[in-house]
């Protein structure tokens, strides 16, 4: 084979793997429907619903989970070769979601201790019961109960970072407060209005 050959035929090699189409948003949240469902409603325990989401949250945090800078109970399951463009298109596929999420079995008096908590700590960044979101909060209603207590002991303990302002809204409540906040959030209705 001359040189010139070799050339072109590796020119054309190079030129088919550049416009190669990316991976479907099919195939990347394959995996992930294992845990969080095809429609990222979580099917496993203590793990979180990723339906109806933020984007630019689900952005932060799969773009964290695949860097290593935040730790999950199954490690590296978000690969680490996934780059923006995919990480774009996997939020995006979660977020427009309208997938109802399953209703939870929450404790009645824990549910109306935590209105009156949430009221007073959680609205500002959760509105709407958990609905909406301000200053890039996740929106909390109708989140998996033992995915949200799990998470909360994380924060509590150090392990994981608080965002924002929820060190501020955790101070001064027990951990039983901060279940019953969370036994409402898991109460609401992640659609209702």
């Amino acid at each position: 084979m001359s040189m010139r050959t070799s050339f072109l035929l590796c020119c054309a090699l190079v030129s088919h793997a550049a416009v190669a189409a990316p991976p479907s948003v099919d195939v990347l949240t394959k995996p992930c429907a294992e845990c969080h469902g095809l429609d990222g409603v979580s099917t496993v325990a203590k793990t979180p619903h990723l339906n109806g989401q933020l984007v630019t949250y689900l952005e932060e945090d799969i773009a964290a989970l695949a860097k290593g800078g935040r730790t999950s109970a199954i490690p590296n399951h978000v690969p680490s070769t996934w780059i923006g463009p995919q990480i774009a298109a996997v939020a995006k596929f979660y977020a427009v979601s309208k997938t109802p999420r399953p209703l939870q079995a929450t404790d009645p008096q824990m549910v109306a201790k935590g209105q009156a908590i949430y009221e007073k700590h959680c609205a500002e960044c959760h509105p709407d019961n958990g609905r909406q979101s301000d200053h890039d909060a996740p929106l909390m209603a109708g989140q998996n109960l033992e995915y949200m207590m799990e998470q909360t002991r994380l924060f509590v303990s150090g392990k994981r970072k608080f965002a924002f302002m929820m060190g501020d809204a955790f101070r001064g409540l027990s951990p039983a407060d901060l279940d019953a906040v969370m036994h409402y959030f898991a109460s609401q209705d992640q659609f209702k209005k």
